[in-house]
């Protein structure tokens, strides 16, 4: 996610927000909320059938750019691969899955087009010239005219300053790199509507959403009962940057319409329905806090205390969700830094 004119960039946003937050103090976690679509909430996770799912985890290193989650799920012709990372080593992570149960990469999904799930896409396509790559075009195509343009010349202005410390110039340089060979990342089957889909014998259900993104794909998979959220789902806080809120919140409401045991996050553990209803109230939270005269700070309160349950670390990513919501209520939601084409 390069920086836009009208707000901060995302990732200095969150080093910001490391900074600022040390000295945050974590509020007590409401009662888990129960799922109102009929099921009981998950407790026990672990235990559910992978059925052929395999998740490369994301990170957010100090100082660095994310990872999305990547998730591997296994065809009778081969591998189809949910989202494909930002840095080398994490694409690598997916390669060497591939190499070690000696199946090719027949298919990419890529939820969206922010560079954490889709530079990837390059050095696999290089390895796996016939894996068929579907997303959203018209989203891609936008972005790259756009908001990856216009970050791209933005971070410029970084990479001549002498205060940038190294580990960010290396990761504008990685970020402007795939921006270059944009015509790499671009689908060979453009998903823009929602639909039934059998890759390699393997039937999902992808679902077109424009909440995250202008081109947000997530998909149920019946086999196994599990739902690949992309960045409907984010800890510890929803990625704003490029939202419209009220298409997001419709997208949370048509993935807890469906009859998903088990959700992957575009960032962050795995979910149970209870789960997602519980991000779905803490965002809903958040963006109706934005839209009043209550103080940032209350908002973030209010969305981390929401959130805290599903937290893996209660303190760093309590501060970070705290930091993270507060700056995006004060610098986006409140300065008009949601999409155009976003209908209130």
């Amino acid at each position: 996610m390069l920086r836009e004119a009208s707000h901060m960039r995302a990732w200095g946003l969150l080093l910001t927000i490391l900074l600022v937050c040390a000295g945050c103090t974590t509020a007590p976690p409401p009662d888990r909320a129960m799922d109102r679509y009929g099921g009981p909430p998950q407790h026990d996770i672990e235990n559910i059938d992978r059925a052929g799912i395999d998740v490369i985890r994301g990170g957010f290193p100090p100082g660095r750019q994310p990872d999305g989650n990547s998730v591997i799920l296994t065809s009778d012709d081969g591998l189809i691969v949910f989202d494909t990372g930002r840095h080398a080593f994490h694409t690598q992570k997916i390669i060497d899955h591939a190499r070690g149960v000696d199946r090719p990469v027949i298919a990419i999904i890529n939820s969206h087009w922010h560079l954490d799930h889709v530079s990837g896409n390059i050095p696999l396509r290089e390895l796996f010239p016939d894996a068929v790559v579907y997303s959203h075009g018209a989203a891609l195509d936008n972005a790259l005219r756009t908001f990856l343009a216009r970050g791209r010349e933005s971070n410029r202005d970084l990479l001549d300053d002498p205060s940038t410390t190294a580990e960010i110039v290396d990761e504008i340089r990685i970020d402007a790199a795939t921006v270059e060979q944009g015509e790499k990342l671009k689908p060979t089957v453009s998903l823009e509507r929602s639909g039934a889909l059998t890759i390699g014998g393997r039937k999902l259900d992808l679902h077109v959403a424009a909440g995250a993104s202008d081109g947000d794909i997530w998909v149920y998979d019946p086999a196994s009962r599990t739902v690949l959220t992309g960045d409907l789902v984010t800890l510890p806080a929803p990625f704003l940057d490029t939202a419209c809120p009220k298409a997001w919140s419709e997208a949370l409401e048509a993935v807890l319409a469906t009859p998903f045991t088990r959700a992957i996050p575009g960032h962050g553990r795995d979910m149970s329905r209870s789960d997602i209803l519980l991000y779905h109230n803490a965002f809903d939270a958040l963006i109706s806090c934005a839209a009043s005269p209550a103080e940032p700070a209350h908002c973030s309160e209010v969305f981390a205390a929401t959130v805290a349950p599903l937290q893996e670390d209660p303190e760093v990513d309590g501060r970070l969700a705290r930091g993270m919501s507060r700056n995006y209520v004060e610098y986006v939601l409140r300065k008009g830094g949601v999409r155009a084409d976003c209908v209130s």
